[in-house]
């Protein structure tokens, strides 16, 4: 143990594990498969990279999308480790000097040089499941000693592959085929028992090892909104997350365009990325998102996948999707750095038809049919009848799933809570007094940041707090004015402000 952690700290800058990882990594090393279902930025990569270092041969990672391989070996490479990929972009000749020299450093039948890193070698090489169907690689694999197979976002197995990566399917016989059969590893964020039985089933997976980490994220409020104007509430929301950075889901290339339009025309700047743009405009509009030269991103879930931003305060689906799997992975893109991030989801009934339509192009019948069932259980998250953290956590089968109505970080038990709470909280007369100075703390409070008044509290919500005169953060939540994010960020300052000035009016 002591010294992985050591190579953690040197390659990864981490001091210690996070839970689950010591436990994966180290059955990789002792030659026994492993399942491993981490959340959304707790830390999959490292369960495989870190084993790459010590393991005597070569290990390939079989990844969904060209751009998170390139993320992927950029950072690897930046952090002294081996990487590389073999793309459809890479020339054949290029390919063929890569797999020479992997075959020279890691010939089949032999012991390889002593593990760890040394310049200029690979210890790990990134595929498409694409590349397994084809004879140069297949000749290669046969040819090289391979001592891990990973396969990462390996939830597509199961949702992707009977139909739309159907070389997911050929994992299985690939690790087979193999003169001798490496370690395999599969890591997902997302997978509800059905599915990890498909991983395991579908990959030929032995007796893995299987960690699974807790479901719920505490820093995540989640929200579900059934707005009669989609627009109007989209606006009113950013307003109140102005300057932050955030991601707004669309389902489809043409909503993703016409929205970040729109948004143009409002004067609210954003980049846009999805399948049907040149690669070379999404990798500059993913990066000046990246940077925080732009710090919302309107997308198709082709983008999020492997992108490792810590401070994204906001994920707003403007479209429900079509299952809880991408939902929960979608919307956990926020708050990976721990701190107070929302999920929001902008529910129509024309969602519903939009993904009935998608559904109804699928050609399996088995597949429709078990997506549909999927688009059943989307709806019932987005009909806000129950705890929204406690329907995610039952949906991927965690047993720490919170009694009714109690999170008290979700729209629906908020909203249980705050009915209960307003019996007390009675609209007043305004007091003038109570307004300036309510309005001189905000001033403060904006001098203090740097920013304009309007970003901390609009006037008319000074206006409803001088008449209802709240007491409780929970009161506040419930305000119509009072977005819910500048309630988490200043409520304090101002709850404080009403208490003195009650206290001294009495």
């Amino acid at each position: 143990m002591d010294r992985l952690e050591a190579l953690l700290k040197q390659y990864f800058g981490y001091t210690s594990f996070r839970p689950g990882q010591a436990g994966l990594i180290e059955a990789v090393l002792n030659g026994r498969d492993v399942l491993g279902i981490l959340p959304t930025g707790g830390g999959k990569s490292v369960c495989y990279q870190l084993p790459a270092l010590l393991l005597p041969g070569l290990t390939i990672v079989i990844s969904p999308l060209i751009s998170l391989m390139h993320d992927q070996v950029d950072a690897l490479n930046r952090r002294g480790i081996g990487a590389a990929a073999v793309t459809s972009e890479m020339p054949e000749a290029a390919q063929r000097r890569l797999f020479d020299a992997l075959i020279r450093q890691y010939p089949a039948g032999r012991a390889s040089g002593a593990s760890g890193t040394k310049s200029g070698s690979v210890r790990l090489l990134y595929i498409s499941p694409e590349r397994l169907e084809t004879r140069a690689f297949t000749a290669f694999a046969s040819a090289v000693r391979i001592s891990l197979v990973c396969i990462d976002e390996a939830h597509c197995i199961s949702h992707w592959g009977a139909e739309f990566r159907p070389a997911y399917l050929k994992i299985r016989s690939f690790l087979e085929s193999l003169p001798v059969r490496p370690v395999a590893a599969a890591y997902t964020a997302t997978a509800a028992p059905r599915v990890r039985s498909d991983i395991i089933r579908l990959s030929g997976l032995i007796n893995p090892h299987l960690f699974i980490a807790p479901f719920d994220r505490p820093n995540l409020y989640y929200e579900v909104r059934h707005p009669s104007e989609k627009w109007r509430d989209l606006l009113r929301l950013l307003s109140s997350y102005r300057g932050m950075s955030g991601i707004i889901y669309c389902l489809t290339r043409r909503s993703v365009d016409h929205l970040a339009w729109r948004l143009s025309g409002e004067g609210i700047r954003a980049a846009r990325y999805h399948a049907g743009m040149d690669e070379d405009e999404r990798a500059a509009n993913q990066g000046k998102w990246l940077s925080g030269e732009l710090p919302l991103m309107v997308a198709t879930n082709a983008f999020g996948m492997g992108i490792d931003k810590p401070d994204v305060r906001f994920v707003i689906h403007y479209q429900m999707p079509g299952c809880i799997e991408n939902y929960y992975q979608e919307a956990g893109r926020a708050g990976r750095d721990g701190k107070r991030s929302d999920c929001i989801l902008l529910y129509s009934d024309e969602d519903v038809r939009i993904n009935g339509f998608f559904i109804d192009r699928i050609r399996s019948w088995p597949l429709q049919a078990s997506m549909r069932l999927k688009l059943d259980e989307m709806r019932r998250y987005s009909g806000g009848k129950e705890c929204l953290r406690a329907c995610l956590m039952r949906y991927f089968g965690d047993e720490r799933v919170p009694a009714a109505q109690s999170c008290g970080r979700c729209s629906v038990c908020l909203k249980i809570r705050h009915s209960s709470e307003m019996p007390a909280l009675q609209p007043g007369t305004e007091d003038p007094g109570l307004y300036r100075s309510l309005t001189a703390l905000r001033h403060r409070l904006a001098k203090k940041r740097g920013i304009p008044a309007y970003r901390i509290l609009s006037d008319e919500a000074l206006h409803d707090l001088s008449s209802l005169r709240p007491g409780r953060m929970t009161e506040l939540l419930f305000m119509e004015r009072v977005p819910v994010v500048r309630a988490i960020q200043y409520g304090a300052d101002f709850l404080t402000e009403i208490r003195a000035w009650n206290a001294s009016h009495r």
